[in-house]
Parts: C-alpha cells; sequence; structure tokens
C-alpha cells in the first residue's frame, strides 16, 4: 500500500480508475471492512485502483478539542490494518480547521474530481461530509450525477442485533463487555507498544510481567482498572535484547497472558499518591526476556476489577485463580 501525505501530494491523474472510499475508519471493524471489500472489488474489476481517504488527526481533535474521544487504534494501527485489507493508496489528509471550512461542494470537485480524477465512490449509509458535515447522501448523489461518477451506498452491517459502529464498540469496551466489542471489531481489541522496565515485584512473586505505559498508546481508549484474559504477540525488532527460552519458532505466536491494568494498589499505603497506570502482562508457561522487545496485547475478556489485598500471599492465591480463569 502506497501513503500520500494529504491532497496537496497528489499528482493528477496519477491513478488509474481510481474507486474511492472516505472516513476516519477507526477500529477498521467489520463495518468498515465491508466498505473497504466491495470498494477493493469494485476496482479489481476495471483494473483499477482503490483508495482510502481518511484524516490524521480525527476531526473530532480539531473541532471538538474540549472533548477527549479515546481512539480504537492509534493512527498507524489503523493504516496497517488498511494495508492487510489489500488497499492500493491511502491518502492521509492533515486535518485543520482550515481544511475543515472546506464546503461539500469544493471537496468533491477540487479534491475527488479534479485531484484524484475519481470514477466511482464507495461509501457507507452514515456518510456525511464537507464543512460541519453539510454535504448528505443527497448531496453526494447530485455531484456524482452530474459528473457521471458512479456511486455506491454501503447498508449498516448488524451482528447480533447490533448495528457495527465504533461508538457502539467504544461504549462495550467502555463497560468492560470485551466480548461484545470484539464481535464487532471481527479481532480482538489491542494495545501495541515497546516493554519498558517495571520494579522486578512482578519477579519477586513469582510472576513476572511486561509493561506497557499507556501514553504509549497515544490516543487510544484506556480499558478499566481490572483483569483481563489476553492473548500476547511478541514482536521482537532487529537488534533488540529479546531472549526467549523458547524456540524462536514460536516468537510470532500468540501467547495465552493475563494483562493487569491499574495502580497496583497493594504495593501502596492509602496515604500514598497514586502512580501512573500501567498495562502489566504476564504470559502463561513462558519464560522470556522481553525487555526492548514490542508486543501486542488482545484482550478476550474482563475477569475482574483491580483490588487491593491483604499482603502478598493473597495476592499470589488470586493471580493462580486469574489464571485457572483465564485458560
Amino acid at each position: 500500500m502506497e501513503l500520500v501525505s494529504g491532497h496537496n501530494n497528489i499528482l493528477k491523474k496519477a491513478f488509474p480508475s481510481p474507486v474511492v472510499t472516505i472516513g476516519n475508519f477507526d477500529g477498521v471493524h467489520l463495518g468498515h471492512n465491508q466498505i473497504i471489500k466491495n470498494m477493493i472489488a469494485k476496482a479489481k474489476l476495471q483494473g483499477g485502483t482503490s483508495i482510502v481517504y481518511t484524516f490524521r488527526p480525527h476531526p473530532f481533535y480539531v473541532l471538538r478539542p474540549e472533548r477527549h474521544l479515546p481512539l480504537l487504534t492509534t493512527y498507524d494501527q489503523r493504516n496497517k490494518l488498511l494495508g492487510e485489507l489489500g488497499v492500493d493508496i491511502l491518502i492521509e489528509e492533515p486535518f485543520s480547521r482550515e481544511f475543515s471550512n472546506l464546503t461539500a461542494e469544493r471537496f468533491f470537485y477540487e479534491i475527488l474530481l479534479h485531484k484524484i480524477n475519481v470514477k466511482e465512490i464507495v461509501v457507507g449509509y452514515d456518510f456525511s461530509f464537507g464543512k460541519e458535515r453539510e454535504g448528505h447522501l443527497e448531496n453526494l448523489r447530485s455531484f456524482c450525477k452530474k459528473t457521471k461518477v458512479s456511486l455506491d451506498i454501503v447498508s449498516p452491517l448488524i451482528v447480533n442485533e447490533d448495528v457495527v459502529s465504533s461508538t457502539q464498540i467504544r461504549n462495550y469496551l467502555i463497560k468492560g463487555e470485551i466480548e461484545r466489542a470484539n464481535r464487532l471489531l471481527g479481532r480482538g481489541f489491542f494495545y501495541e507498544g515497546n516493554v519498558i522496565k517495571g520494579v522486578g515485584r512482578g519477579h519477586q512473586i513469582g510472576f513476572p510481567t511486561a509493561n506497557l505505559r499507556p501514553e504509549s498508546v497515544s490516543c487510544q481508549l484506556l480499558l478499566s482498572n481490572g483483569v483481563y484474559a489476553t492473548k500476547t504477540r511478541v514482536i521482537p525488532r532487529a537488534g533488540s535484547s529479546v531472549r526467549p527460552s523458547v524456540k524462536l519458532s514460536v516468537i510470532n505466536d500468540m501467547f495465552q497472558s493475563i494483562t493487569n491494568i491499574g495502580v497496583r494498589p497493594t504495593f501502596r499505603s492509602n496515604e500514598e499518591a497514586l502512580p501512573p497506570i500501567l498495562v502489566e502482562t504476564y504470559l502463561l508457561d513462558m519464560d522470556i526476556d522481553l525487555y526492548g522487545a514490542e508486543i501486542q496485547v488482545c484482550f478476550v475478556k474482563k475477569l475482574r476489577d483491580e483490588k487491593r489485598f491483604s499482603g502478598l500471599e493473597e495476592l499470589k492465591k488470586q493471580i493462580e485463580k486469574d489464571i485457572q480463569a483465564a485458560r
């Protein structure tokens, strides 16, 4: 997949028979997949180019900076997932106040028609575009009819009586309903990042963990504090210090794991200030030194809320129970 940074870097008529879809695609969930696969199929049918036109940052962060919108994926993760679907070209528009003032009509004619030379557009049933989202499907139909651009509107995807949307997935994750969220995503919700050094308490009690700081997942949604059944993929980098005691052939597999998100209340007094939240993952039945590695932690189910224990023995017994529950 080729990445183009904004419409100003598009060479006029550089793409043969472009078929375009437009959106934020936060999470690249099953609904997005349906739209994008439809778009790719249409492009292949006419020997054309499949193009996703998206934005960075999410328009919400520019237009409503006072409100926090937790994203389902980082921008780089979104782009990687789009590439894995088989998209030819990803145009990532740097979204700004100036760009937000572009009317729907100007966006269609100046960018889609004259810059990209679009031949066909594929969008979802709830698509809108342009300044203050003024452009609705009727506007788009009218523009396409006048310019003889084909338009395909994809119906909503319903899974287990839920209309698949980023908002619904976000709501389920916030409530800890991981399985429901994952059904709409079509995969596990995940965090990715470099393993950082902790204080070694996990080693001391026999459950060494690989730690991520939530800041490393950028503006992604932070799950509520608690213990989760997870699967973890280890992604060693060239020259890293990953030293597995298992065969290298299993490094890229998904290891069964449990993950704690929280502030480790058992290890602090009530008077102490809250420490930073950590994402701490213990790989079951594996002995791997993960410092210097990148990991992807995929969430399967929430097991319980984080709680304070009377001491290390009680905590160790609970971790054993958590492991059994995760298995």
